[in-house]
């Protein structure tokens, strides 16, 4: 990766194979859900359960589709713009320096982590 776009739109393709991966089993245990685990009680107190006479966890009664949240998009987005800035703007790092820091969990490279955390740009505040 040479350039933030091809790392952007690697990040981009991994993200759109993690929630393929994660929706599939989500929507089945929907499905499964109000038969194997059904809730009776809150069942009573839900408007569209009584209306319907359907359990709570009925796909058909629910508003929307299932949803992931696999991690924090702030966070996602912080680290993005980090790297967009340290690797691909300033040049301070490499990609190699980059991924040997992530594999190694950081360990002696604590310099280069606090250079992530305290000076690439943060969400909503740059």
């Amino acid at each position: 990766l040479t350039t933030y776009e091809q790392f952007f739109d690697a990040w981009v393709t991994q993200m759109k194979t993690i929630f393929t991966i994660l929706v599939r089993p989500v929507n089945r245990a929907r499905i499964l859900a109000p038969k194997l685990t059904p809730r009776p009680f809150l069942s009573a107190i839900s408007e569209r359960s009584v209306e319907s006479g359907l359990d709570v966890l009925e796909p058909s009664i629910s508003r929307g589709n299932a949803w992931i949240t696999a991690f924090t998009w702030v966070e996602n987005a912080d680290s993005l713009a980090a790297v967009k800035k340290l690797l691909f703007e300033e040049k301070k790092y490499t990609m190699a320096e980059l991924k040997e820091a992530l594999a190694n969990n950081w360990e002696g490279m604590e310099e280069m982590r606090l250079d992530f955390v305290r000076n690439g740009p943060k969400w909503g505040n740059d």
